[in-house]
């Protein structure tokens, strides 16, 4: 009895692990808007930019620090 309730556990871990491959970008998605959402209703809308601007500075600066090369080459092109 014990392995059928396990197998049966195992299936249904399986099949969220299958749903989230499947449609991984679209829960991204709907987690990152979920969250934006949440900001805005709990702070306010101009503390919630200036959080996702920082955060988009953040990820600028990591990104030049991870890649610097291929960094200016993007620079590169836009100017």
């Amino acid at each position: 009895m014990a392995n059928n309730y396990n197998q049966q556990e195992q299936d249904s871990l399986q099949q969220v692990i299958d749903f989230l491959k499947a449609y991984k970008w679209r829960v991204v998605g709907f987690l990152a808007f979920l969250i934006i959402a949440i900001l805005f209703l709990t702070l306010g809308f101009w503390k919630t930019i200036l959080i996702i601007l920082l955060c988009l500075i953040g990820i600028g600066i990591g990104y030049m620090k991870d890649r610097k090369q291929d960094f200016m080459n993007f620079l590169n092109r836009w100017s």
